[in-house]
């Protein structure tokens, strides 16, 4: 059973290579529509906009090598996924690869998501794959 928590949380995990992490889930934009019309980008009819600030703590003695959003995810209330944007904004920086041992790398990331769409929870999992090593963040009272 994955960790869990709220916005605002730090959760204690493990890396794709066994490393000791820190995950805090900063912020959640929801809708974020104005931030993506500001850094020159258009949304279509029926899409909004979301960015989530994560700032990932490197706790291990071996670099973290990917960024620390890699396998970010929204989940929606139906238990659906939505994929991070290969869009990055201006004025809330993305993330960067690599996390130093004893560093702390934070960074925005968008997703472009039906304008409908209830969402349930941020996860961050070190694989591609949900799994144990996973956190999930409740954002449905947002």
């Amino acid at each position: 059973m994955p960790k869990s928590g709220k916005v605002g949380n730090k959760l204690d995990t493990v890396g794709p290579d066994g490393e000791p992490v820190s995950v805090l889930l900063v912020e959640v934009v929801d809708p974020a529509d104005f931030l993506f019309s500001a850094a020159g980008h258009t949304l279509e009819a029926g899409q909004r906009a979301v960015v989530v600030h994560i700032e990932l703590t490197n706790r291990g003695t071996a670099v973290f090598d990917s960024p620390p959003d890699q396998h970010l995810l929204l989940v929606a209330q139906d238990g659906s996924t939505v994929s991070k944007s290969s869009v990055a904004l201006s004025s809330r920086p993305p993330h960067s690869a690599g996390v130093s041992p004893g560093e702390t790398g934070g960074g925005h990331t968008v997703f472009v998501l039906p304008e409908e769409t209830e969402l349930r929870s941020v996860e961050w999992s070190p694989r591609p794959d949900p799994g144990p090593h996973s956190l999930v963040w409740d954002i449905s009272d947002l």
